[in-house]
This record gives C-alpha cells, structure tokens and sequence, in this order.
C-alpha cells in the first residue's frame, strides 16, 4: 500500500467558503473524537476506536523509505508511546532512537504514532475535517489520508500532507486505480505556527478540499472512489520526498490534534461508527 507522490501539481490560492455547515437537514455527524482520551485498539482493548498500524499489519511503509516505525504503548513490550492527551488536544511525538533500541525496531532510526478507523468507522461521501497543529523540520511529514475498507489501494484521498521543511505548503491528492493521481499544492502561511482546520468534501460527482473554511482545490471524482473508506493520521519521518531529518530538526517533533469530526451528507451512504 504505498504512498505515491504527485502525477500533476498546481499552484492555487484560496479559493471559495466552506458550503454552510449546513443545518441538521443538510448535515449529520457521523463521527466525533475531541480527545478528552484516546480509545486505542491494543491487545486487550479489541473495541478501541483507533489502530496503530496498517490493515497488512505493517507499522511503517518501507516502499516510501521511510525512517519511522509507528509504535504504541504495547509494541514488543518496550513501552513506547508516541501518544499523549492532555487538555483535550492529542500530541503524536516522533523521536530518534539510540543504537540498541534501533536494533529492536528492525533498523528504524525513529519512533512514531499512526491511527487508523479501520475497524471503527468507515464511509462513502460525506464531509471530514481535522484541527491540528503541524511539526516543522526537514524529513518530517504529517498527513491525514483515506484509505478503502475493503483494503485495496488505490484509490487514496490524501485531505493534506505537509513536508516539514516546507510548512507554508499545502499538499492534497487522490490517487486512482488509473495510474494517474489529481492533486495540487498551495502556497498558504506555515502552518507549523498554529491550528487549521483541515477539510474534504466527498461527493459523487467531485471531491473539495479546504483550508479554514475556504476551499483550495477541487477535482473530480474518479470512477474507483465511490465506495466505503476510513480514516488515517500519521506523522511520518523521512522517506524518498521529504528525504532524512538533518541537523536543523528539533526533537521531539510533535503533531498536535485538536479533533477529527465527520459528516453526513445527502449522498453519503454507508456509514458504519461503533464507539
């Protein structure tokens, strides 16, 4: 399941508002975490709300070289936990590891949080959106991404990827089944200096994107993206785009999530959402 780059990229400025939240008529919530705790589906927990690795059962996407492995508080015994809650904001904390715990990670020169819906929510068209504070530093990359719940790939919704040592730099993309990926850039300000609202609207004729409440990209959707998909937030470290940390990135590096909300819309149909 490899995460692939940009086929096409645009430079775009901010575009339309945010359709109105509509009313409960319009619009129905469907899927709610403000982070008052985090629900982790660990040995143990088989109803937690979140995984912590990839539906192949993999904690790190070696096709993309990346540098992290995707940890929690139960891996290999260890006690490492990427994770932390406090005031109702969650941190996802990315830390380099010394030489024998290294060697205990299979390599991987980083430690790292991933969480996934896979075995609690899933759905098809509708509107999504994450508040979250994003990590600066070179070979740092935070992404908040669909995936299907029938474990294919493609199609992928990227909602945004930001490289660490371009923060000011919006990245969004669908990935198809046709080879081809629809995707753009934009030149926003550096969203490492505080929270945005992060959003897609998912619909059966076209997918938005939008930043704040204003859009900043549309396309149309595909002819493989109309079936059920989950949800995805990483905090990746190195890998063949944004290449190694080096000398300038600080750590720990810390992605903040304020929460992750999910819509209904008209169209939306199958939705699936166990607490």
């Amino acid at each position: 399941m490899p995460r692939c780059r940009f086929g096409l990229t645009l430079g775009l400025v901010l575009l339309a508002a945010l359709p109105a939240q509509a009313g409960p008529d319009k619009r129905r919530l469907i899927f709610a975490d403000d982070f008052d705790r985090l629900s982790l589906r660990l040995p143990g927990s088989p109803d937690g709300r979140w995984d912590t690795r990839f539906s192949f059962g993999g904690r790190t996407l070696p096709t993309n070289g990346e540098l992290q492995l995707y940890v929690d508080k139960s891996y290999l015994g260890l006690g490492l936990d990427p994770f932390t809650v406090a005031k109702g904001v969650l941190t996802i904390t990315a830390r380099p590891v010394d030489g024998r715990l290294k060697a205990r990670l299979g390599g991987h020169g980083f430690t790292s949080g991933l969480l996934t819906t896979e075995h609690s929510f899933a759905f098809t068209y509708g509107y999504v959106e994450m508040r979250a504070r994003l990590p600066a530093g070179k070979g740092l990359w935070p992404a908040f991404w669909l995936l299907p719940a029938d474990r294919s790939w493609p199609p992928e919704i990227d909602v945004f990827e930001v490289l660490g040592d371009r923060p000011d730099r919006l990245h969004m993309a669908i990935h198809t089944t046709r080879g081809l990926t629809e995707g753009t850039d934009a030149e926003v300000g550096d969203l490492s200096r505080d929270f945005h609202v992060y959003g897609v609207d998912w619909e059966p004729e076209r997918v938005r994107w939008y930043l704040d409440g204003r859009q900043v990209f549309e396309a149309p959707t595909p002819a493989d993206l109309h079936r059920p998909m989950y949800l995805l937030i990483d905090l990746a470290v190195g890998g063949t785009w944004p290449g190694a940390p080096d000398e300038s990135t600080r750590f720990p590096a810390e992605m903040k999530v304020d929460y992750v909300r999910a819509w209904a819309t008209p169209a939306t149909r199958g939705t699936a959402y166990w607490k």
